[in-house]
């Protein structure tokens, strides 16, 4: 019979004496051939709960991956739609009311900004109509934020910062459409979309489009304007502001800036028109949170940019 291999184990011991000399000494062992082939096979051959424990751990890395990575990924970057809009207007409420449906829209004046959560149907979505009736994604749920701003004039600027946020998808601009004097809200709207086409450009976002809707609220009452006068109207008073700060007029509080853009195109007047060359499309609806009025008009336009 062949002749099993014997392992030899070296072992170098080291002391040093009385006299302070240092002596070395080398050892050697035998390991049993038994010993070495006994050690192979728990390698090869493991025992039941060596193995069970291997394939649970190789079985449940990839759920724990993406249950403690992915999913938390996604949570932390939902698409935002920003609310912004002068004082009284309605944001909150409109948000509130979209938000947490059939409850009652809350109304207060903002000091800070707030986020909620939301959704809509996937069959709203813009993919949605590329997609056949019998796929199963359709009747999930897209989540996004919806984020209410101050309105007040002191904290338009904290406002409009927040439109540098990576994740903003969209803008809602909110108006009130029973108001008697839209000089202060075409002042704010400018400043915004100005912001916004900024924003187009720096990011150079090619083929990508930027939608704003100006919701024009309250549009229940007797008195409130339908949305295409109140788009005549602003689009009348804000060539009036782009005119003004073209001159170095500044509305109070503000800081004249050299060189300051021309919000769209650089002709007499200002049509929102315009600011699609810059990728900005911007809709007029109008509506109350009276019955839920906004959940599908709103739920309609975010459709237009989720997937």
């Amino acid at each position: 019979p062949a002749q099993r291999p014997l392992h030899l184990h070296v072992h170098v011991h080291h002391e040093l004496n009385h006299d302070g000399h240092h002596h070395s000494w080398i050892t050697h062992t035998m390991a049993s051939p038994d010993e070495a082939q006994s050690l192979l096979m728990t390698f090869l051959n493991p025992s039941p709960v060596l193995a069970i424990t291997i394939a649970l751990c190789i079985f449940s890395l990839p759920l724990v991956l993406h249950f403690f990575i992915f999913r938390s990924d996604s949570r932390t970057h939902l698409p935002i739609y920003l609310l912004l809009g002068p004082a009284g207007t309605g944001k909150t409420a409109i948000m509130t009311s979209f938000a947490s449906p059939g409850s009652l829209p809350e109304t207060r004046t903002s000091q800070a900004p707030l986020s909620l959560p939301a959704s809509i149907p996937a069959t709203l979505s813009a993919s949605s109509k590329f997609r056949s009736t019998s796929d199963t994604s359709l009747s999930s749920h897209l989540p996004f934020l919806l984020q209410d701003s101050p309105g007040h004039g002191k904290l338009r600027p904290l406002a409009l910062d927040l439109l540098t946020t990576p994740d903003i998808r969209g803008l809602i601009f909110v108006c009130d459409a029973n108001s008697a004097d839209f000089r202060d809200t075409a002042e704010f709207l400018y400043s915004a979309l100005l912001t916004v086409q900024r924003l187009q450009e720096k990011r150079e976002r090619a083929g990508k489009e930027f939608r704003v809707l100006v919701a024009c609220n309250k549009s229940d009452l007797f008195t409130a304007l339908p949305a295409t006068k109140v788009r005549a109207l602003l689009e009348g008073e804000m060539g009036k502001v782009a005119d003004a700060r073209s001159r170095g007029i500044v509305g109070v509080g503000k800081e004249e800036e050299e060189g300051e853009e021309v919000l769209g195109g650089s002709g007499e007047g200002f049509k929102f028109d315009e600011l699609e060359e810059a990728g900005v499309v911007v809709e007029f609806v109008g509506g109350c949170v009276k019955d839920d009025g906004w959940r599908v008009k709103l739920g309609e336009w975010v459709g237009k940019s989720l997937s």
